[in-house]
Order: C-alpha cells, then structure tokens, then sequence
C-alpha cells in the first residue's frame, strides 16, 4: 500500500469517527433535554393522575395542564420513567435553586424587597405545586405577589415542546420544515419571501445544492446548522475584501480557507451558508450590528386559517451576532394590532440586565417606537402559515429590511417563554392557549 492511500484511508477513518461522534452528541441532548422534562413536569403528572384525558369544559390553561398529565401516564414505561424521576427531582431541584439563586437572589432582594430566603421557598413551592423549575420562577419573576397569583396560568417547555406540539405535529413527511435548505425551496416554490440558502455542507464536502453557488459570495455570510433553532452554533463571516472574510473573534480566512473550514466542520453536522441581511435603518441603533427580528407566533384557529397570536421583537447585546432570547438577547413584547413595542429585558436568569426602555450599548431608545412594515411583517407570517397546510402552530423569525419583510425560518415546536417573559404575562389565558387547546380537542376527537 503506498503512503499517500495509507494517508488517506486514515483521514477516512478518521472523518467517520468524527461524523460519529458528532451524531451521538445530538441524540443526547435530545434525551436529555426530553428527560429533563419528565423530571421537571412530575408535579403536574401527580397532581392529575386520576382525571384521566381533559374535557373541553376546562379553561385553556388547565385544559393543557391535564393533557401533559394525561399523556405522561400514557408514555411508554410511563409509571416507571415517573419513578426514576421521583428519586431524581429533590436532587435536581435543590441544585437547581443553588445555581439560580446564587445567580439572582441578592440582586432580586435588593430590587424587589423580597429576601433570599423566601426566593427560595418560593422556588420550593412553585416547583412541587405548578411544576415551574427554579429557571422559570426567575424567567417569570414569580416572587413578585403579583405574578405568584397567576403561577397556575403559565405554561413551560415540559407540557407544551412536549406533549402539546407532539400531538399536534404534522404526519411524517408532509413537510420539511426543520430542513433548512427544504424550508428556503418550499418558500420560493410556493411565493413566500424567505432567505436563501446559498451552499451546503455536508460528510467533509459541499454538496450539490438547486439554486446555489459555485463559490462564497463576496459580501457578508451566515454560516448555521442545517436543523436545529435557537442560534447555537451559528458563525457570522464579514467579507473584507480581497478575497477573504473576517468572524466575531477576529479571525481572517480567504475563500479557500473558508471553504476548508466549512469542509472539516460539516464532518459533524450538516452546515449551509446563507447570505447576511440587513436591517431597516429604523432598527440599525437598537440592532447592535446583529439583525433584529420578531419572533410572531401563528396557530390554527377555530376557522381552519392561520391566525397571528403573539409577537415579541428581539434585539443583541454584548457580542452576539444573534438576537436569540435563549443566547442572551432582550426581547420586548409587540403590540399584534399596532406593531409597537416596549420595555424589554433579557431572558431573566441573570439579574444585571433587569428591564429597560433603551438600549443598554446604543442607549438609542426602543420603547414607544412602531416596528417597520408592521402590516406586512404579520402578512407574511400568516402567508408563510398557510404555505404549510398540516401545520397547526409555528413560530415564525421575521426580519424587517429596507425593502419589506422576509422569513429567516420557521419553529414547528415554539417556546412560549419569551412570549411570557416579554409580557410579563401568562400566556394560559391568552389567544394563543385558546387555539391550542381547541386544537388539542379536535386532534383528540379525531
């Protein structure tokens, strides 16, 4: 065998063990994540388990509540999984509200009056009686006595990604929206503005790819995971001229260099290059250089059609080149008639950001103001929507350029948490758990 074949077969292996390894790191977190659920859901299960499936006499709120009870009992093994996660769940509670309140609670006590002990307390109590984990008591700032009042009308991760959205997911294979590149093909196939996909990246190569390039741009480019949401492991490249292009931490590559990056970094994962937008110019001071979007949340209401419940405007801080909620970014509620938002805030586990009317790098004040092409922003949501006809619930990224509205993607399976958060609100008793317990009802009649 000649050296550069004995070369080569080892890169091969190599790639493969890379590729390997990437693919089981995915499968666990998301047994994790789907675990960390049953832990943190186990109150509610107990609290329902002899009311067997929900009626639709319930309020929305309750209705959801007894649904996710309902269908944990009815998970496989499901007596046994509630189990382990009854000798799990003090553990994983009491480390719970140690991370957290050291990360919050002599912030929140000087802020509030309310004293760490009792934070903690009411950590205990909101966790053994709603099922709320110690990181949404402070996401949903629960020790204030106005939002304690209300802790049976909000509805968390554990009962909504899971159970709720489950049933309510399209048959397999009717759509491809969690594909990216299927996603930017079906958008342009069926007339919605989307953002398009320009090269793909795939087992240590660029694949072939309908519409796309030969070669990176010249201009500024994105570079994200195929599937997955939330801007984790999302990379922005600024062309620089002459051929190459410079990240967030400075580093400088040329096309080729690049184009090898993306080679070696596809071994674990699919990874596409999508072209960097630009924001209206009414968003450049409160966008810190990322592009600023509205996360608008659409459902099926009793109609059939695709209707707009909830928005929230999410604007970077710090050295994100996202504005995602869950990386740190602030997030203020819109006004779904209007298009005009308010106060914002972070995610809420880190206490130094609190609520504010202006932005906290610019200073240029956000509060008060109408988003652009707010009209059409909701337009094309709910024409995106209507695009996806086995669609029950999805929660659109809108971005506002100079030149109108555009699709960045969609989420099959929304977090309702920066809805409530930006809100300050429950979402339980708003429109959106209406039409996603009506639906529940009709999936179950069906």
């Amino acid at each position: 065998m000649s050296v550069s074949s004995s070369t080569g077969d080892s890169r091969s292996l190599r790639d493969r063990v890379v590729s390997l390894k990437g693919a089981a790191w995915k499968a666990l977190l998301i047994h994790a994540e789907a675990f960390a659920y049953l832990v943190a859901g186990l109150p509610m299960a107990l609290a329902r388990v002899f009311r067997g499936r929900p009626s639709a006499h319930l309020p929305p709120a309750e209705y959801l509540h007894q649904h996710y009870a309902w269908s944990y009992w009815k998970l496989p093994f499901g007596p046994l999984k509630a189990l382990v996660a009854a000798v799990v769940w003090p553990v994983a509670l009491a480390a719970a509200i140690i991370v957290f309140t050291r990360r919050n609670g002599r912030a929140i006590a000087q802020r509030s009056g309310i004293g760490v002990t009792r934070q903690v307390i009411g950590q205990v109590e909101m966790a053994a009686r709603h099922a709320i984990a110690p990181f949404w008591y402070y996401m949903f700032e629960l020790y204030l006595p106005e939002r304690r009042t209300q802790a049976a009308l909000y509805l968390t991760a554990h009962e909504t990604i899971g159970p709720a959205y489950c049933r309510l997911q399209p048959p397999d294979g009717a759509d491809g929206m969690d594909d990216k590149i299927w996603f930017a093909e079906h958008c342009h196939e069926t007339g919605v503005k989307a953002v398009p996909v320009l090269m793909h990246f795939s087992k240590g190569e660029r694949q072939p790819l309908k519409g796309g390039t030969e070669q990176l741009p010249e201009s500024d480019i994105f570079v994200k995971p195929r599937s997955g949401s939330g801007g984790h492991r999302m990379e922005r490249w600024d062309f620089i001229g002459g051929g190459r292009y410079r990240n967030a931490l400075g580093q400088v590559l040329d096309r080729s260099q690049l184009m090898e990056k993306l080679k070696r970094q596809s071994l674990k994962d699919d990874f596409l290059v999508q072209p960097r937008l630009a924001n209206h110019p009414a968003l450049d001071d409160i966008a810190n250089g990322a592009l600023a979007t509205v996360r608008l949340l659409t459902c099926r209401n009793e109609l059939g059609r695709a209707e707009a419940a909830a928005a929230a405007f999410r604007m970077a801080i710090g050295n994100s080149v996202v504005d995602n909620f869950h990386q740190g970014g602030l997030a203020t509620e819109v006004n779904l008639e209007t298009g005009v938002i308010g106060i914002a805030s972070d995610i809420g586990i880190r206490p130094n950001v609190g609520w504010r009317d202006t932005h906290p790098i610019s200073g240029a004040r956000f509060a008060g103001r109408t988003l652009p092409h707010w009209p059409g922003v909701v337009a094309l949501a709910v024409q995106a929507h209507e695009a996806f006809p086995e669609r029950i619930v999805v929660g659109w990224d809108v971005a506002m350029l100079a030149d109108g509205a555009m699709i960045i993607e969609g989420n099959g399976k929304p977090d309702l948490d920066i809805h409530q958060r930006a809100g300050r609100g429950p979402a339980g008793n708003a429109r959106i758990a209406h039409l996603l317990a009506f639906n529940l009802g009709k999936a179950k009649a069906n």
